[in-house]
């Protein structure tokens, strides 16, 4: 066996005394008691799990939302479709309707109907009505004006 010096004694267990005079450790404290120690780390990361598992669901809820939408087929207009046949207007079928505002009777906006009055007639207004707000046109003769009227003269 070799001697060892006094010193070297002393020195080795003055720093095993320090060591267990400073308390017990994270380490030591994850040994003696696992129950606590653990706890709050489990705590930590069942948080931080359930917040990615949240955030993962919002992102698929929302993926899925953008798919379902589908766009309309509408026709462009080209010359194909200028020259498909047009409806006419039929002498009881509205021509068009000019909106207006209740009380004063001014009007908002003309809609037109999807057919057209034969060239020999004109789209005039005809009735109010009250249900809709809106004065009807229809297809009439159109009036005889003094433009029209054509001097005879006899020489």
């Amino acid at each position: 066996m070799t001697a060892e010096s006094f010193e070297t004694i002393m020195r080795r267990n003055n720093t095993t005394l320090v060591a267990a005079q400073e308390g017990p450790t994270m380490m030591d404290a994850a040994i003696s008691r696992p129950g606590k120690a653990s706890c709050k780390y489990n705590k930590n990361a069942m948080l931080i799990l359930a917040f990615f598992a949240m955030v993962c669901l919002c992102l698929l809820s929302n993926a899925g939302a953008a798919v379902a939408h589908q766009r309309r087929a509408i026709a462009p207009a080209t010359a194909e479709n200028a020259t498909a046949p047009v409806k006419e207007c039929h002498q009881n079928n509205p021509c068009g309707w000019a909106i207006y505002v209740p009380f004063t009777r001014r009007i908002d906006y003309f809609m037109k109907n999807t057919c057209i009055c034969n060239p020999n007639l004109a789209c005039l207004k005809t009735d109010d009505d009250l249900s809709v707000n809106a004065y009807v046109y229809r297809c009439k003769p159109r009036p005889v004006t003094t433009t029209e009227i054509t001097p005879t003269t006899d020489i």
